[in-house]
């Protein structure tokens, strides 16, 4: 059974943990990478903005090729997300989509200023019958359970939630994921998870959690308090740890060679590059089979996998000390250890590698930072560093600074 598919009750060997969409991070160079790492049970990608004039004909082969012609090739399932304003639209892109996939996530969440601007994302939420004629409208256009939605609990104030909450209830929706924060609260403060304990009480569809799980600990604490849900799914946790699906699973933390956390960021670094330079190359390997299994912490897949790709790229292996991959693929590569620095050993914060110009001058910044004892690295959430990813100003921070 697809795991999309599942409807068993909240036990810590049935949960459905998946990978959230976000902006800008899950397209498929990452989603391949995480699934590496340590393989959510889903992805998501992420919202693929859709207007009258974009896109028009097709998406990008890249998009979604999860479920296209290489869809026995990957060890998760895809979730291909949508963003809109106009369910005519939205179904003249969905059609395709639904020939190979089971529903499509509607984005009705995304907080950013420019999106809540064109009324899309999160600004879906402001007007109740908006919001209404929008869910009813999609259902008509795209059929009972068809899509799903994933929201948050409110535009401005979580008192907004109970008439939204009333309207999903009544859609036919294959899915409702809820991220228990208001459009205003953006990424601060903390997820209400008795909303999400409130909408499982009252959907007769599965309801997906989300917010604030950082590792097995919070993990625990959260789905407690939603005991109903058996599907969740992690955004920023998982960039400040990749390795965060094999910490939920094996209910322990994770420790990694210094060797590979180098390998698996030069991984992801030429993973970004192929999807741009020679996409071809890249789904030659994985129609062949390289990406069915996880590398997990081990540093001898790591090295195989980083050799294969090296060598579709460049034409030869390439030593991580040696690799450099244009700026955009760099850039993507910091993007990642800007978050996963707050999981490592406090003085991996030093920022001196997120100001290196090419990945092989990372590489030898990084080593030097590696004492040659430390054989393992120790991935542990901090919560000291969560002003860092919340967009919240560092009041709090510079308080306790002042007063050490």
């Amino acid at each position: 059974m697809s795991v999309l598919s599942s409807t068993s009750k909240n036990n810590i060997s049935n949960n459905i943990i998946g990978l959230a969409p976000m902006e800008g991070v899950t397209c498929l160079a990452s989603r391949l990478w995480f699934s590496q790492t340590s393989y959510p049970d889903f992805a998501m990608t992420p919202f693929l903005r859709v207007t009258r004039d974009y896109p028009w004909k097709r998406v990008a082969s890249t998009y979604a090729a999860e479920i296209f012609d290489l869809k026995k090739c990957f060890n998760y399932d895809l979730i291909p997300q949508l963003m809109g304003t106009s369910p005519e639209d939205l179904e003249r892109i969905a059609t395709p989509l639904l020939s190979n996939t089971s529903f499509v996530d509607i984005n009705c969440g995304c907080p950013s200023p420019k999106v809540v601007g064109s009324h899309a994302g999160s600004g879906l939420l402001e007007k109740s019958e908006v919001f209404s004629n929008f869910v009813n409208g999609l259902e008509s256009r795209l059929g009972e359970k068809k899509f799903s939605i994933k929201m948050r609990s409110g535009f401005t104030s979580d008192e907004e939630f109970p008439e939204l909450l009333k309207i999903v209830a009544h859609a036919k929706i294959s899915q409702l994921t809820l991220h228990a924060r208001t459009r205003k609260d953006r990424y601060t403060g903390k997820a209400r998870w008795n909303l999400i304990h409130a909408a499982s009480q009252e959907c007769s569809f599965p309801i997906v959690g989300s917010g604030d799980i950082t590792d097995f600990k919070s993990f625990q604490k959260l789905s407690q308090q939603a005991p109903n849900l058996n599907k969740f799914i992690i955004g920023r946790g998982a960039l400040r740890n990749p390795w965060i699906f094999k910490e939920l699973r094996e209910k322990t933390s994770v420790t990694i060679s210094n060797q590979v956390l180098i390998t698996s960021l030069a991984t992801f670094a030429i993973l970004q590059e192929l999807v741009v330079r020679d996409s071809q190359k890249l789904f030659n390997l994985i129609e062949r089979g390289d990406f069915l299994s996880s590398c997990d912490t081990n540093e001898e897949r790591w090295e195989n996998l980083y050799h294969k790709l090296s060598n579709a790229l460049f034409g030869d292996y390439i030593p991580t000390a040696k690799l450099n991959v244009e700026r955009a693929s760099f850039a993507r590569v910091k993007m990642i250890w800007n978050s996963l620095r707050s999981s490592l050993p406090e003085k991996f914060m030093e920022p001196t590698l997120l100001r290196s110009a090419c990945f092989s001058d990372f590489a030898h910044s990084f080593m030097g930072l590696c004492e040659k004892k430390e054989i393992l690295l120790p991935l542990e959430y901090k919560e000291q560093f969560d002003w860092i990813y919340s967009g919240a100003k560092n009041h709090e921070h510079e308080n306790q600074q002042r007063h050490n």
